[in-house]
């Protein structure tokens, strides 16, 4: 059965982009100028797979349309995409249940593999009940050469195996695995690759995704960049899993993003720290960072039966 998708924005020409490029890709679509009017599909039973939902339009918002939609279907899965990005907008739809944010300008690759992501971590929870007190110790490490790596399927497997042991639930299953998916796309691309934007900051100038896409497969055919690794290492003990990324890159300055993991208030951040950061910090217990920026760690902890 084709999976069916709520596309939510006042802007036409966005709408009908999206529309004609999901139902190419085999999904139905149906759009909404508003959030009161994609409120009101729900509320008269109205199934969707997924909603994209804009920040800023009239009569309803984003973050209004999470508030309210939560008391109705509170397992539907919502991605944000919007060019409207205050750090407060962002850790508010996080804390609605918004599960990740694409930004406009956006390429629809990028769509398209995000929403594929959350959709099939949606579908691969097993209901096998939680196992975790029973699991004492366990590891894993995966090394793969730079081209070789599948950012998607990695971080839905290791999202899918928390889930399944009970570390995480519901909708924190697609939130963790588009975290995983952030660190370990940019293990590759601005690690082992050396492309120009760091992950972690905006792009200042707005350059063209397409532009990056294109450096990446010349140096994809080049051995400096080719043969370098990335390890992926996997540790769980008692309540704590740790979900290790190590490139063979020059690494990043830090410091900036240290201060902001550290920071007491969720959104004490510079303006230059992106969204990626904030879904981050906010989907795990814990960030660490090795002192060459080319090594992050992502601490996961189980939280007690309530």
């Amino acid at each position: 059965m084709k999976e069916k998708i709520l596309i939510v924005d006042d802007d036409k020409y966005i709408s009908l982009l999206l529309y004609n490029f999901l139902d190419d890709e085999g999904y139905l679509c149906e759009t909404a100028d508003d959030g009161l009017e994609a409120l009101e599909r729900v509320r008269k039973g109205n199934t969707y797979d997924m909603v994209l939902l804009d920040f800023v339009m009239p009569r309803m918002n984003g973050l209004e349309f999470l508030a309210a939609v939560r008391d109705i279907s509170p397992g539907l899965p919502v991605m944000m995409i919007s060019g409207y990005r205050t750090r407060e907008n962002t850790l508010e739809a996080l804390r609605l249940g918004a599960i990740g944010f694409i930004k406009k300008p956006f390429s629809l690759k990028d769509v398209l593999r995000s929403m594929r992501l959350v959709l099939h971590a949606s579908k691969s929870k097993k209901e096998l009940g939680p196992i975790i007190p029973f699991l004492k110790k366990g590891s894993m490490e995966f090394v793969f050469k730079t081209g070789s790596v599948e950012p998607d399927k990695m971080s839905l497997y290791l999202a899918t195996h928390l889930g399944e042991m009970g570390f995480i639930d519901g909708h924190r299953i697609s939130t963790v695995a588009l975290a995983f998916n952030e660190v370990i796309t940019n293990a590759v691309e601005h690690g082992s690759l050396e492309l120009p934007v760091n992950y972690f900051l905006e792009n200042p100038d707005g350059g063209a995704r397409e532009s990056v896409d294109s450096e990446s497969t010349q140096r994809l055919r080049t051995a400096r960049y080719a043969d370098r690794t990335i390890t992926i290492r996997y540790q769980c003990e008692n309540d704590e899993t740790r979900v290790s990324v190590i490139d063979e890159g020059p690494g990043f300055d830090v410091e900036s993003v240290r201060a902001f993991l550290a920071s007491r208030e969720a959104d004490a951040a510079s303006d230059h720290i992106g969204r990626g950061l904030i879904l981050i910090k906010y989907a795990v217990d814990e960030v660490i960072f090795n002192d060459k920026g080319n090594e992050v760690t992502l601490v996961i902890r189980s939280k007690p039966p309530a």
